[in-house]
């Protein structure tokens, strides 16, 4: 099986060949061109858990043992940024949930988890639900002290802003974690793993389904002698399933995490060091940093011809909401979770007091200049520009307005959605440009932001990544969202809670703190009240 399945791919060796040798050193890792398009992958992750020696469970022989097996197996022959391990009697309930917690703060949104679990574990016998049991864990079906269950585990997992998480589960009952249904196996070609990489992946491979497993475990051996002996420049978790299903003693499952967030057609990738192989490992080379983003840029096809030149189009992705645990400034309603967004445009700049005035034929800001942006204005006051220029363009109102009822027309065909507020993700996302630092400049705000006394020209600071201007400072900008809690899990095109008494404002102003900058801060306030540091900037569907 193992020989046919290498057969299958040996038609990519040259290709991947030539994707390993076109690594170029970088200050922070490595960068790879694929077939000419300059790609950073992701930092890699190895996370093992394993116990052997449990306070009142019976004793194992070999989890430890396979651990550190696979660990060296991976550092030497693959490429891992950092090995992140918990063994017997620090396995407690309580540290693997820090390390899942540290591990959540810590990761970027383009990174790869590999998790390892290999200890006892159990099931209930009323719910049928399995659990892995900690170094900690008590012998008492009823009370299920310190136990871990797996909906918990599923969701610590799905809970990682890194793109890929893959876990490997060695024990007993764990076949509950995954969801085991999928179409036919992927034709395995360079688009395969390109696309793969780009798509959000939450994969599962267990040692047998809802069953025991053996101590000397035939399911990590033949993980092990795979991950020892593949050729191929890159593996993903199906390679793997196709050598260890042969697995006599139980029915090892592959699958994505139930619930998750999967995206199908994504997958975990492992890359291979350049010159290793099957017999002669080589453990020189350094571990090194692989980093790939997700739509980090805009579109390279050019707009369409009747989108208005001053916006700038947004290719659709997936990025992490909100602000880690760690980040410094954070509030505790920045909620971090994944993301879908489908493509939008959004302006380059904020609306000016001369656009604003040639529309509605009034100037409410209380310090004026044409270039300078509009401020004063209520939410109400946005949504009311937004109808008036798509009706002066031609296009559909996005909004039917009665009195302070707005209503968002979300149904209007495509390419005819006249001008809106953009969504909180949809600002927070542009905001970004595909970074992961409090300030799209970093740890820092960009130049020029903090400590003015009045609003600056729109657009007289530099843009963010992908061109937008004044993301950060100058004055805070109207978005379409009620103002509420974040979901708990990953969501697609939010919009925001279907009430509220508040609208969201993004992006801190000239009069705030560096903080309340940050591409995460939120704040809001009364839709029909005005402020004279709120402006805001117009949004169209794609």
């Amino acid at each position: 099986m193992y020989y046919r399945y290498m057969k299958s791919r040996l038609l990519l060796l040259v290709f991947f060949l030539f994707f390993l040798s076109r690594v170029k050193a970088q200050d922070r890792g490595i960068r790879v061109d694929i077939v000419g398009a300059d790609t950073v992958i992701g930092k890699q992750w190895a996370v093992f858990i394993a116990i052997d020696r449990y306070k009142e469970w019976g004793p194992l022989s070999n989890p430890v043992k396979d651990a550190k097996e696979i660990r060296d197996i991976l550092t030497e022959r693959y490429f891992i940024d950092e090995v992140v391990e918990l063994y017997d009697r620090d396995a407690t309930a309580a540290n693997i949930r820090r390390l899942f917690a540290d591990l959540r703060a810590r990761s970027g949104i383009n990174d790869s988890v590999f998790v390892f679990y290999s200890g006892h574990g159990q099931t209930d016998s009323v719910t049928n639900s399995g659990s892995w049991i900690p170094v900690d864990g008590g012998r008492d079906q009823l009370a299920q002290a310190n136990w871990l269950p797996n909906i918990q585990v599923r969701n610590m997992l799905s809970a990682l802003p890194a793109r890929h998480v893959f876990l490997v589960a060695d024990a007993c009952f764990s076949g509950d974690m995954l969801d085991t249904s999928k179409g036919a196996s992927p034709e395995i070609s360079s688009e395969y793993y390109k696309r793969a990489y780009s798509l959000v992946s939450r994969q599962v491979m267990s040692s047998g389904s809802s069953e025991t497993v053996p101590d000397a475990s035939e399911f990590a051996f033949r993980l092990k002698s795979t991950l020892r002996r593949a050729e191929e420049p890159c593996i993903d978790p199906e390679f793997l399933f196709t050598n260890v299903r042969e697995v006599r003693s139980t029915q090892p499952l592959l699958g994505t995490i139930l619930g998750s967030e999967h995206q199908s057609g994504g997958s975990f990738l492992f890359f291979r060091r350049e010159g290793s192989s099957g017999t002669a490992e080589t453990a020189d080379a350094p571990a090194v940093t692989l980093v790939i983003p997700a739509a980090v840029s805009p579109p390279e096809a050019p707009p369409e011809p009747s989108v208005a030149p001053d916006l700038v189009p947004v290719r659709s992705g997936s990025f992490m909401l909100g602000s880690p645990g760690t980040e410094k400034g954070r509030k505790n309603d920045e909620f971090r979770h994944r993301v879908n967004l489908d493509s939008f445009y959004i302006g380059a700049r904020e609306v000016s007091q001369g656009e604003y005035q040639a529309l509605m034929g009034s100037n409410p800001s209380l310090v004026k200049g044409p270039l300078l942006p509009v401020t004063n204005i209520s939410w109400l006051d946005a949504a009311e520009y937004c109808n008036r220029r798509s009706i002066k363009e031609g296009l559909r109102p996005a909004y039917t307005i009665n009195g302070t009822t707005v209503t968002w027309n979300k149904d209007v065909q495509a390419g005819t959605a006249g001008y809106r507020l953009p969504t909180e993700a949809e600002w927070e996302y542009a905001c970004r440009a595909g970074t992961v630092s409090p300030y799209y400049s970093g740890e820092t705000p960009p130049p020029g932001t903090v400590g003015i006394s009045s609003g600056s020209p729109v657009g007289s600071m530099a843009p963010n990544p992908w061109g937008l201007y004044d993301m950060h400072g100058n004055v805070e900008e109207w978005c379409w969202d009620w103002y509420g809690d974040y979901a708990a899990r990953s969501e697609t095109n939010p919009s925001g809670p279907l009430s509220g008494s508040k609208r969201v404002f993004r992006g801190g102003s000239w009069s705030g703190r560096a903080g309340n900058m940050r591409s995460a801060a939120r704040n809001s306030g009364n839709p029909a009240i005005s402020l004279n540091t709120v402006g805001f900037r117009i949004c169209r569907s794609y």
